[in-house]
This record gives C-alpha cells, structure tokens and sequence, in this order.
C-alpha cells in the first residue's frame, strides 16, 4: 500500500488525484494544524503503516520533517518527496526500497522528472528512457512487472499493440512471435486490469472540456477522472484539453491541466465549435455561448480525423468529452553525407534515434547501424544484384512510405544531401534533414590568407 501524506489543503487536492488514479493502491493520511496530528506525526504514521509513502511537499520541507520526528527504519518503507508545483518527484530512501520506481511511476502519471539521486541503474533496466516526450510507461504496482524485469534482463517479452503509434524502437526482446506464455508489453490508450501487463501509453486522447462559472473546486477534474475510468482510457494518454475561447484561463481549467502534468490547453472560436457535427448538441448551450456544443466539439476540433470515444459527460457546471486523434506516421527523409560519423548533423543523429526503423541502400543503412537503437529494424534495399539503382532507391522509398503510412516512425536514408529521396504526400509527417554534399571538400585553407591583422 502507498501511503499519501497531504500537509495542506493543496497537498490534499493533489492526494485525491493520486488516489483517483490509483484507488487499489493508495490512502490518503492528512495532517491536521489543529489537532495532534501535525504534519510531522502524519508522515510518521504513513511511514509506519505502508509500503511506500509520497510525501507531498519540497524535499527540504520532508527532510525537516524527519528531522523535527518521524522516523525511517532500518529496512522500512521507500520515500518520496513530490512538490507541489508538479516538477519533481525525489525517492529519499535507497532503490532497494521501491523508491526510485515509485518516483517513475509518478512521473509516468503526473509528468513530473523523477530525480533519482543514487548510483544511475544500468541502461539496460531503462528501457525505455528514450520513449520520455513520445509516451508514458506505466504497471499497475510501483514494483514493477514481469514484463519490465524481462525486458531489463533480454528475455522474450510478447508485444501487443491497439493502434500504431511512431514510437521510437522498443527493446529487441518485445516481438510479437513471442513465446504464448512471455509476458506483455502493449502499447495502447487503454487500461489494462492484468498487473503483469506492461502497458506503454502514446498520447492519443484530446479531452474537451467546458466549465461554467458556478463550477466548484476540482469539480471538471473529477470529472475527467471519472470518464477515464468509465470508458476503460488511460490518464497518461491525455496529450491535451481543448475549449471555446476565452475559457483556458477559467481556474478549473487551470487546475485540469496542472493536474495532468500541464497539458497544453487548445482554444476554438465559438463559429469554428458550432459548425463541428456531434451527438449531443445543446441549444441551451447554443443560446449561452454562441455554439451548441463545447466539450465535444472542442476534443473533435483538437484532434482532426480523429472520433469520439467518450461523448458528453457532465456534471453541474462541467462537461467533458474525450477524442481519440488520427495516428499518423513519421517519416524522416535523411541525408547522410560522405558517411563518416562526424559529419553526420545533429538533427540526422536525433532522427536516426527517434525511428522505429531505418530504410535505405545497404551503403547508406550500414554507414549508421552503429548509431542506432537496439530493436529498430533495418530494411537495406538493392536491385537484386546487390547494387545501390534508381530502382533500390525507388523501393526503399515505396518501403518507407508504406511503414510510415501504417503509423510508424521511419527514418528513409540516403548518402550524401538526401535531395535525391522524393516522397509522396501521406498519412504521415514528413521531416526531411539534409546533409553535407557527397563532392570531396575544397582543402582547408587558411583563415586569414592575407595574414593575421592583428
């Protein structure tokens, strides 16, 4: 059990999301100034009475606490400090103690950085670092899972995935061939009740919100939570909230958006909602605020192509609805130069790293196999004689499209500038980076020929 100590009243606001996330998992103890029951004796009586404990409060205000009495055992339970502006999650006692993956997996929900201040793990029980701005990794448990053990270690791990999504590569040990009996990694947007699942989220979910003057503390909070969980949506999917303009500024709004790691707020002119079709339009709302539908209207607007999947859900002086946006695919168009590593341009290298796969002629694909992650695949292409034509390019470019339009991310290269390499317009980004010319370079010359003035 994870104990969540609430020192104040926003500790305590903070507490109720943590615990709406994770209601199986977690209590909530809150000091009371009044009473006996200060903050000092109520971090005491969490440490005494749980697994783990999130103290929420700057980690200098939780040392003075243990400082001024409460008292961690030889042996007892793992401690993090949260703050409560959501920037930094900070575990206090050792990794033995679950602290760093309960620090993690507060990342993971909140969008905070988990700062771990003993010896960094290996990288090989990170494995999924990389995927930090692209997805969130989340096990039911601050223990972890099989899954994650097995990845940590390079056994089989069985990929699942509901949609394609242009993640970067996943460890090599996921593969869908995996043994019937391997546990699971599946990427998905959804909630999963198998604990030995391990679940990757992509940011897929917009949530329309609308918020009425009369609207009480935390009220369009727990509402979003409460249409999560009845649709089965995972929280750390949401990339972003949308409304009618002049509303991102509404305190529950604020308060949304802080509450899911600060996720952008989208604003849409009332013309623009109203002339969105959707399932549930009040005129009420028409006559209000000049559209017939906020929440609906706004998630549908924020995630164009996309399709509802959760209609309008409300409360007194809220509404929410949930959009789920079109997936579309990656596809970086990259210029190797003359090969060599160091006169690759940053950008390229960032690209290489951020694709699920590589595609190109065998020169230019074995030029960078060095650079890549472990589980991207490797696609070389040649015209069957083993030769670099017109033609291999022109498959490697029909090989890259139809990845990158089926939603992963690919990196299509080529030696030299890359100007070459012409792709189609698709159901994809297309990111094109040039490198250095193939042409020998003119010889260094001095940079002062006429000697140095000085």
């Amino acid at each position: 059990m994870i104990g969540l100590v609430a020192l104040n009243g926003t500790g305590r606001l903070l507490a109720d999301e943590i615990h709406a996330a994770w209601p199986e998992t977690t209590r909530i103890h809150t000091a009371v100034a009044s009473a006996c029951f200060g903050p000092t004796e109520a971090l005491d009586y969490a440490l005494g009475r749980n697994d783990l404990v999130v103290c929420l409060s700057p980690v200098a205000a939780t040392a003075q606490l243990l400082i001024d009495g409460s008292h961690l055992r030889p042996g007892g339970p793992g401690l993090v400090s949260l703050d409560l502006n959501l920037r930094y999650a900070v575990p206090l006692t050792g990794r033995d103690s679950g602290a760093d993956e309960l620090a993690e997996e507060l990342a993971a929900l909140l969008g905070v950085r988990a700062v771990l201040t003993g010896s960094p793990p290996p990288a090989a029980a990170r494995p999924f670092a990389h995927l930090v701005g692209h997805a969130s990794t989340y096990t039911r448990g601050p223990r972890g899972s099989a899954a994650s053990r097995a990845l940590a270690e390079g056994r089989p791990v069985r990929l699942e995935s509901d949609l394609a999504y242009p993640l970067p590569a996943l460890p090599p040990s996921a593969r869908a061939d995996a043994p019937a009996d391997a546990p699971v990694l599946r990427v998905t947007d959804r909630t999963h009740p198998d604990e030995d699942v391990l679940l990757v989220h992509p940011r897929t979910l917009v949530v329309g919100v609308g918020a009425g003057g009369g609207a009480t503390d935390s009220e369009l909070m727990r509402l979003i939570t409460d249409t999560l969980a009845e649709h089965g949506l995972a929280r750390a999917s949401i990339a972003r909230l949308a409304t009618v303009a002049g509303k991102a500024d509404h305190p529950e709004v604020r308060w949304a958006a802080f509450c899911l790691g600060g996720v952008p707020v989208d604003e849409h002119p009332a013309a623009d909602l109203a002339a969105m079709a959707v399932p549930n339009p009040s005129d009420l709302v028409g006559a209000a605020v000049g559209t017939a539908s906020v929440a609906e209207a706004a998630a549908l607007a924020s995630a164009p192509g996309g399709e509802l999947v959760a209609t309008k859900r409300k409360s007194a002086a809220a509404t929410v609805a949930i959009a789920r946006a079109a997936v579309r695919g990656r596809l970086a168009v990259v210029g190797l130069g003359p090969g060599a590593h160091d006169l690759l341009v940053p950008r390229a290298l960032a690209e290489l790293r951020r694709a699920s796969a590589v595609v190109g002629a065998p020169g230019a694909v074995g030029a960078v196999a060095e650079l890549l992650r472990p589980g991207t695949r490797r696609i070389a292409t040649d015209d069957g004689a083993g030769a670099a034509t017109g033609a291999a390019v022109d498959l490697a470019v029909d090989l890259a499209v139809d990845l990158a339009a089926h939603g992963h991310a690919v990196a299509l290269v080529a030696l030299g500038d890359g100007a070459a390499l012409r792709v189609p317009p698709g159901a994809y980004d297309v990111h094109r980076v040039p490198g250095l010319p193939l042409q020998p370079l003119a010889p260094d010359v001095p940079a002062h020929p006429q000697g140095d003035p000085a």
